[in-house]
């Protein structure tokens, strides 16, 4: 199995698993359409195990202006991995800014402070296609934002898919069972097959650094231990 296969390659490969090569009972457009659903499908399977492994996109820089406590999302993004800001306005260094629950909305609401140390009181929280501040960060002060970007449909038939490790696989079996359902086929050896490539991507895409394996986030260290109390931003 090829690593990257362009849609022409999906469309010849799906046909051949649900034994339609001669058929155009399921048109090539309809075919798209499945492929690309199985192709999402596939991407969700990794993204919500795995997303920071795989798909990440450059980051996306803003500088606040001293006024908004809004900012417009990147376009492309799906998933918000994680929201930096510049220390001191000086992208050599950057600290973790962390999302505020929205029943502790004025929790944090005194005005904006930054230390020297990286402490800051600044929080964020995702409103539809907004980033939300509390409170309203100072002006000037650099963000960026690390994301799981949305996925491209196929369109083209030059267009490609990179399967990593042959995991498209997954994709010519789902879109095969789509299309066996329009025939009103049988799907029970091709469910068996996705069950399998699922359990197999579950277990090879997991460590992708295998020399240091993910573990748990800290999120209870502080600077110095401090701040505390309901107006600095407990950590």
């Amino acid at each position: 199995m090829a690593t990257t296969m362009t849609l022409t390659e999906l469309k010849n490969a799906v046909r051949q698993r649900s034994d339609m090569e001669n058929s155009q009972f399921v048109k090539d457009t309809e075919l798209t359409s499945y492929i690309n659903q199985s192709y999402f499908e596939l991407y969700d399977l990794l993204v919500q195990k795995y997303g920071d492994n795989y798909f990440v996109a450059s980051p996306y820089s803003f500088t606040s202006d001293g006024v908004n406590d809004e900012y417009t999302l990147p376009t492309d993004m799906y998933k918000l991995l994680g929201v930096d800001l510049a220390l001191s306005n000086s992208t050599d260094s950057w600290v973790t800014i962390k999302p505020f629950n929205f029943a502790e909305r004025n929790r944090y609401a005194v005005p904006n402070f930054q230390s020297f140390y990286g402490i800051t009181n600044l929080r964020y929280r995702l409103m539809g296609n907004k980033l939300k501040f509390t409170p309203i960060p100072q002006a000037n002060q650099q963000f960026r934002l690390w994301y799981v970007p949305r996925l491209t449909t196929l369109v083209n038939n030059t267009d490609t898919v990179d399967g990593i490790s042959g995991w498209t696989e997954y994709i010519i079996i789902d879109a095969a069972i789509k299309c066996l359902q329009k025939e009103e086929s049988d799907t029970n050896v091709l469910m068996g097959q996705k069950l399998a490539i699922i359990q197999r991507i579950e277990n090879a895409s997991e460590n992708r650094d295998a020399g240091f394996p993910r573990t748990v986030a800290d999120v209870s260290f502080s600077n110095y231990e401090w701040p505390y109390g309901s107006g600095s931003g407990s950590y």
